[in-house]
């Protein structure tokens, strides 16, 4: 018992650091610091999750997340990319984006400026776009990064001369550029003071759909992602404790090991267990009748050797084996003595 005991103990350890590593990445998950700044499954200031739940609760308004790649972007909203590094801004990035925004979609592109993101080399934007980042030296100034004015770009939002929106259509839709994403923080949407922007940046559009994939945060097809999606984490931690007993079941021996050694010989009792030969014994006679004993091993020996044998001492063999029932023994030696010549039965 003392086996199934530490058996018991171990599992109770076991069940009680996973439930600790699952609080603390659950309390990790509300809190959102494993999501990238700006995303809309993050909670803190720095996320953009409290503006997705309140579009969300808006009449009229279709709000969802992304998290294919916007090759596969299905139907025309007004897709919201916050939180993008102007190192980011490579061919393949715009192209995606311009592809989008030609399909109908109005694709929102807000920036997210460190110190060191800009590209050393000429930017991948202006060779495309023809729009050029403007960086202000002065880090105590209100915005640090800015565009230029090219003539295609309509310019929606200037603070003196840095201009900090601009606007261009593609074909059936339009790219938004935002030169930072702080109005679409949760920071931002409880002081409430710049969802006229917003608004604005959504435009006319009833959907709404705020990308995760360029972020890195896209549908894997894992067990685990079906598991979080379906809200099946209560049924897999069932399934895991189910295991454990199951486990802590097997483990425990039953009928329960005697003492052995020095508290054998004090109590006086000693377990001991059968041989191969003796449970052969038990069922010979258990199905088989002393008087069948002689028949049946002269047939299961005379299957094996019948062609070693010759005819006459085979009938005579056989012969002594059918009228064995009285004294099997003394018919088993007679038996041998008859083949001797081939060899003992």
């Amino acid at each position: 018992m003392r086996g199934a005991r530490s058996v018991a103990v171990v599992l109770l350890l076991a069940a009680g650091f996973t439930w600790g590593i699952l609080r603390l990445l659950h309390t990790q998950f509300v809190a959102g610091d494993f999501y990238p700044e700006y995303s809309s499954l993050r909670s803190d200031p720095k996320g953009a999750k409290l503006l997705f739940d309140s579009l969300s609760r808006m009449p009229g308004l279709s709000v969802s997340r992304n998290y294919m790649p916007l090759d596969y972007f299905p139907g025309t909203a007004a897709v919201l990319l916050l939180g993008v590094s102007p190192v980011s801004l490579d061919k393949d990035f715009l192209q995606r984006a311009e592809d989008l925004a030609g399909r109908g979609n109005r694709v929102v592109t807000a920036m997210m400026f460190e110190s060191g993101d800009l590209p050393k080399d000429q930017s991948p934007i202006e060779k495309a776009w023809h729009v050029r980042l403007v960086v202000d030296p002065k880090p105590k100034h209100g915005h640090r990064l800015s565009f230029s004015a090219p003539a295609e770009w309509l310019v929606r939002e200037r603070d003196g001369s840095q201009i900090l929106a601009i606007e261009r259509a593609f074909d059936k839709g339009s790219v938004l550029l935002l030169a930072e994403s702080g109005d679409f923080s949760n920071e931002s949407v409880i002081g409430s003071d710049r969802l006229e922007r917003v608004s604005a940046a959504i435009g006319p559009y009833t959907r709404v759909a705020f990308d995760e994939s360029h972020f890195g945060i896209a549908e894997s097809g894992s067990v685990v992602g079906l598991v979080r999606r379906f809200r099946l984490v209560g049924l897999a931690l069932g399934l895991v404790m189910v295991g454990a007993l199951a486990l802590w079941k097997n483990a425990s021996a039953f009928p329960p090991r005697g003492d052995t050694g020095r508290n054998a010989g004090a109590t006086g009792q000693q377990y001991t267990g059968r041989t191969s030969f003796e449970g052969l014994v038990a069922l010979l006679r258990r199905h088989v009748r002393p008087k069948d004993v002689v028949p049946i091993c002269w047939e299961e020996w005379w299957k094996a050797n019948r062609r070693e044998v010759p005819a006459e001492s085979a009938a005579r063999a056989a012969a002594i084996a059918a009228g064995a029932s009285q004294h099997p023994l003394e018919a088993m030696r007679e038996i041998q003595a008859g083949l001797r010549a081939k060899g003992e039965l």
